[in-house]
């Protein structure tokens, strides 16, 4: 109780001289905090949480009674909060919501399994990081019951960064090819199609990302931020700060964020105001021994896009390469591809190889998928060496159908304007499955 009244005091003097924020925001504020919990199945917040509100100058609990809560999003009219949060200490993560105009919390979820970082979304539908046996993986769902849909399929854990205003789920989760030991950002449509990197220039660590009004997603990278714009296929470096950032920011102005910061890794993490390229942030809220994280301002923003599903309702998923020569990470000799090995990972998390298919002079091939299946490619010669493979898994929901222009090729890269050999050929795409054990598919 005593550190709650030194907050109390530490706040209001640090408001009054600086500054105010134009409009309410909420922090979580934990005397701990593991930011890199998504890539060993941790905690972020070990030692408990909890979501404050802070209106002109003063500040309140938003979920009293909670043993833990963090990661408040803001609906589109600026009225109501879905959190994370747990009543007792061993209770289960679960997404509640509550309005800003008074009243308790209401359960939306009531999973066995921790449910944390969750967001609105159009159509009056949420989406949610949900742990299972492979790792947090991304659902939607109604927010007064129903059956969720999932949106992620690979192994590790997925975690909602942001929901962007053209429909699509930003996320960000461990990259394959540093083998667990960063992350990166991704993106999926909320039928849980379409998944993709955001950008391609792998070989950093990006979480937390968040859209700004501009469009562009500011990240955390290292210890600073990092911007992808839309002229850029690469990251865009913010001038370099002193002291250490810990995302997701909240955008105040086009020219002014809401951030978490500390100067060094003695300190907790404080709030501050930061104008990119212009100096140190400009301390709001710093209280000793608790970071505060997560800022959010309690305003109406732009509803997003709602995304019109194309998938259909056959059997698995068809994809079509244009030409699997095409790649920004190796050289790969005109001529040398013969097949292409597809593999998956099965029920019990074992790699098995599903077939291959032939790749046409051109570079080009066309096979169909199991749906919801974690799987790769590998390119063999024609003596079945291997020439590149994936070093990670995607998957393809049912129904899908999903085009690629070459074998990593990077977002910058735009498709020839010819028919691919393949379907010149044929346009019946190989066909592959998971192995069968004892009558059943080995499918998850």
């Amino acid at each position: 109780m005593i550190s709650r009244c030194l907050g109390l005091v530490v706040l209001c003097r640090l408001v009054s001289g600086a500054a105010p924020i134009p409009v309410p925001y909420i922090y979580t504020e934990a005397p701990r905090y593991d930011s890199r919990a998504s890539l060993h199945g941790g905690e972020r917040f070990p030692a408990g949480a909890a979501l404050e509100i802070v209106s002109n100058g003063r500040k309140r609990v938003l979920a009293p009674g909670f043993a833990a809560s963090a990661d408040a999003a803001v609906s589109f009219d600026g009225t109501s909060v879905l959190f994370s949060g747990k009543r007792k200490p061993a209770d289960s993560w679960q997404i509640w919501e509550i309005p800003l105009s008074g009243g308790g919390p209401r359960r939306v979820t009531s999973f066995a399994e921790d449910a944390v970082t969750p967001f609105y979304l159009p159509g009056e539908r949420i989406a949610y990081a949900r742990r299972t046996p492979q790792g947090f993986q991304i659902e939607t769902a109604l927010p007064d019951g129903g059956a969720p849909l999932r949106l992620t399929y690979a192994p590790g854990d997925h975690i909602l960064c942001d929901v962007l205003r053209d429909g699509r789920v930003l996320f960000e989760a461990p990259h394959p090819d540093a083998q667990s030991s960063t992350r990166d950002l991704f993106t999926v449509y909320t039928d849980g199609s379409g998944v993709e990197t955001h950008r391609c220039d792998h070989g950093r660590d990006r979480s937390r990302g968040r859209e700004l009004s501009s469009g562009d997603i500011i990240f955390q990278t290292g210890s600073h931020l990092a911007r992808f714009t839309s002229a850029r296929a690469t990251q865009v470096e913010l001038a370099a700060t002193a002291g250490e950032f810990a995302g997701p920011t909240a955008e105040i102005s086009p020219e002014e964020w809401l951030v978490s910061y500390r100067s060094n890794a003695a300190a907790s993490f404080g709030l501050y105001r930061w104008r990119p390229g212009q100096g140190l942030p400009e301390t709001v809220l710093a209280i000793k021994g608790t970071n505060i994280l997560q800022p959010v301002l309690v305003r109406p923003h732009t509803v997003p896009k709602r995304h019109p599903s194309g998938l259909g309702d056959r059997q698995g998923a068809n994809l079509l390469c244009l030409n699997s020569y095409v790649s920004r990470s190796q050289t790969i000799p005109a001529g040398s591809v013969a097949a292409v090995r597809v593999s998956a990972l099965n029920a019990s998390g074992v790699s098995v190889v599903l077939g291959q298919a032939p790749v046409e002079r051109d570079g080009s091939f066309y096979v169909q998928v199991p749906s919801e299946t974690p799987i790769r490619f590998e390119l063999l010669d024609a003596i079945g060496k291997s020439i590149a493979s994936e070093k990670g898994w995607f998957w393809a929901r049912r129904g899908e159908q999903r085009v690629c222009v070459g074998c990593h090729a990077g977002p910058e890269h735009t498709p020839e304007n010819r028919a691919p050999e393949v379907l010149l050929r044929t346009q019946e795409p190989v066909k592959m499955a998971l192995p069968v054990h004892n009558g059943k598919q080995g499918k998850k």
